[in-house]
């Protein structure tokens, strides 16, 4: 990784390290080995990051929301202990909403932020570019992803040199699939 990456992504390496790089086939039924993702899946189901559904599948193809993303991002960073239900810093994320408690800590964290109109949209599937987004925010690349454009081209900008886009087919404005969040974050432990 380079110097961007390499302050901020502190806890990301400790995660890498505490996942085998020789990840075995997949345990999911719906990934098959040789799928461009399968190693992805398996690295972010074995550390913990993502889980299957309540029947086992992965749901590769399945787009994730704004709260999936914000609680997967807690994950990432470890930061998904002790977090509390009091309060709310969206309207439209109660306090009793099941991902409150992460999508707080990922706004805390500034990984996370609304519409501007105090909302969220937790229900929302996140875009390939507020995806890749918060993924180089939690890796500490935020300043210079501001330098090279802002949002959101210049936090594209920063992952495609980081080749962090790398097996990821979704477009700007196009929905995020689970596989692809999984390609996201293991280009990022391994760039």
């Amino acid at each position: 990784m380079k110097r961007i990456f390499q302050k901020g992504a502190s806890a990301l390496l400790a995660l890498a390290l505490a996942v085998s790089p020789a990840l075995a086939a997949s345990s999911f039924p719906d990934v098959a080995e040789n799928a461009a993702y399968a190693q992805a899946v398996d690295y972010v189901s074995q550390a913990g990051i993502m889980v299957g559904d309540d029947k086992g599948n992965f749901a590769p193809e399945k787009t994730v929301t704004r709260a999936e993303m914000a609680t997967i991002l807690c994950n990432v960073l470890e930061e998904n202990q002790g977090l509390t239900t009091d309060g709310s810093v969206f309207t439209d994320v109660p306090a009793q909403h099941w991902a409150n408690r992460y999508v707080v800590k990922a706004a805390e964290l500034g990984l996370v932020s609304g519409y501007g109109n105090g909302k969220f949209g937790p229900s929302d599937k996140v875009t390939y570019e507020q995806a890749i987004t918060m993924v180089v925010q939690a890796a500490g690349g935020g300043g210079e992803a501001t330098e090279l454009g802002g949002y959101p081209d210049g936090f594209v900008k920063l992952a495609q040199s980081f080749g962090l886009l790398e097996g990821i087919s979704s477009g700007k404005g196009q929905a995020f699939s689970r596989a692809e969040v999984a390609m996201l974050i293991y280009n990022l432990q391994n760039n």
